[in-house]
């Protein structure tokens, strides 16, 4: 659960920060229950380990991945903290949510193919995609994957979610998934989806992993953020996030 405030508040000016959280689509790295204003998920658990060393008072903002956005592009909130990576532009091409990221990153990931077990057509990029439906988020754009499609003249669907994602699917209304890893099986586990259903093919060598960084508004301070990164240095060194991941698993 997200603490807000650290425990020293009492005694240290705390350091105010805007915590950005997109809702229901970021699952594992960001979880937000609307019946008891909870959070979790491996960004806002790192985020919380940060409060137990640092007095930061956060904001926990919660809303939809195009509001999110534009949220940011407007500067509604100029000290707000969230997550990004180098790779990934928003859907007009600019860099709004990776403007201003961590030096160090916070952990790399992967993606995979999900396609029904039984489907003997799709083995990898290859011919046999060729004017198959990919399915895919809406909102979220994929470095590398939009030759791809091109390539291999494939149709997409977009839905809101993982869930909605598995499920058409399952329901053949098309032929393949494409997302991070931990997202799609952190996500067939949350909703209990029958994992034997599907395949899931490792397309590193397609789709490279990338790194997740802290992602950070215009007003947040430079002496913050360094902070941040020796903290994430150490957290690294000393297992936490690893530890963190592994709650997700």
């Amino acid at each position: 659960m997200l603490l807000i405030g650290s425990l020293f508040a009492q005694t240290v000016s705390a350091e105010e920060l805007h915590y950005l959280i997109i809702a229901k689509q970021a699952e594992p790295f960001q979880i937000n229950h609307n019946a008891d204003d909870t959070y979790s998920g491996v960004i806002t658990d790192i985020i919380t380990t940060l409060e137990q060393k640092k007095a930061l008072e956060v904001s926990p903002q919660v809303m939809p991945f195009k509001r999110y956005l534009y949220e940011i592009k407007q500067q509604t909130y100029l000290n707000w903290i969230s997550y990004g990576s180098p790779t990934w532009r928003s859907a007009d091409g600019n860099w709004t949510q990776n403007k201003r990221l961590s030096n160090q990153s916070l952990f790399s990931a992967e993606h995979i193919m999900a396609t029904l077990k039984d489907n003997d057509q799709i083995t990898g990029f290859n011919n046999g995609l060729l004017g198959k439906t990919v399915i895919l988020l809406k909102g979220f754009q994929y470095s590398g994957l939009e030759p791809l499609i091109e390539q291999y003249q494939m149709k997409v669907l977009k839905v809101n979610s993982h869930r909605s994602a598995l499920l058409a699917l399952k329901n053949s209304r098309g032929d393949l998934f494409i997302e991070i890893k931990s997202r799609v099986l952190y996500s067939v586990k949350q909703h209990q989806i029958d994992p034997s259903l599907f395949k899931f093919s490792n397309i590193s060598d397609t789709i490279a992993p990338v790194d997740i960084h802290f992602s950070y508004g215009d007003g947040v301070a430079n002496e913050l953020i360094e902070w941040i990164d020796l903290q994430i240095l150490m957290m690294k060194a000393n297992g936490e996030i690893t530890n963190i991941l592994n709650r997700y698993q």
